[in-house]
């Protein structure tokens, strides 16, 4: 977990969506479960010929089922093939029980498709340098989006463990930091300075690129 297999422009949901095209023939179920599903965005997943299955804390749409991660899933259905959990984990106030209660619902074999804020990104090491916290676990962030965890990598490869997961890929999403990505301004030059050294950074850390991370986790336990 050092280091991340892939460093991807993908967004969580792009990322999401590969995964389960690669995975669809191989999985022990078509049934995949969307859990933190927000707008049911993911329900694309059927093209795929899965059975998407929405769950939310605060359901949008009546086909999106409630289910609060620190009790077990309300719906008693057969086990499901795989489970996605995209930026939902640094919400959760008891990550460990969220991930004991999601393998539950999931068949041996069965697969965890997760995203998380990448702490270990480059600007995030600089804002904690600076003000003393990663990127998206400010104050501001706790106050207005519940970012109650922070999802380093390895702690969540413990967590994960702990649960019956091994995992199986590790990749950063969103991106390697660019020079020329931003209008020009008076302040121009010095933000092409800034993104140079965080590019050094990212050359020295792969884990480092891209505001997000994601992995893979297969049911084994």
């Amino acid at each position: 977990m050092n280091r991340p297999t892939e460093n991807l422009s993908a967004s969580r949901y792009e990322f999401a969506f590969d995964v389960l095209q690669s995975l669809a023939s191989s999985l022990p179920s078509r049934t995949v479960l969307d859990i933190g599903a927000g707008d049911g965005r993911m329900k694309k997943i059927e093209s795929l010929g899965l059975a998407w299955h929405g769950f939310d804390l605060n359901p949008s749409s009546p086909d999106i089922s409630r289910w609060d991660l620190t009790d077990a899933c309300p719906e008693k259905e057969p086990p499901a093939g795989a489970a996605l959990l995209l930026d939902v984990l640094e919400h959760c106030t008891n990550p460990g029980i969220a991930l004991k209660n999601i393998a539950a619902t999931l068949q041996i074999d069965g697969r965890l498709i997760l995203t998380m804020p990448n702490p270990r990104w480059s600007r995030s090491r600089v804002d904690a340098l600076l003000s003393g916290y990663p990127t998206c676990f400010t104050q501001g962030d706790l106050d207005a989006n519940h970012h109650v965890f922070t999802p380093w990598p390895h702690i969540l490869q413990k967590m994960l463990g702990d649960a019956g997961f091994e995992i199986d890929n590790y990749v950063t999403l969103d991106g390697k930091t660019r020079v020329f990505d931003r209008p020009v301004s008076l302040s121009y030059p010095l933000r092409c300075l800034f993104s140079l050294g965080l590019i050094a950074i990212e050359r020295l850390d792969p884990s480092a690129c891209g505001m997000s991370y994601g992995l893979i986790a297969r049911r084994v336990s």
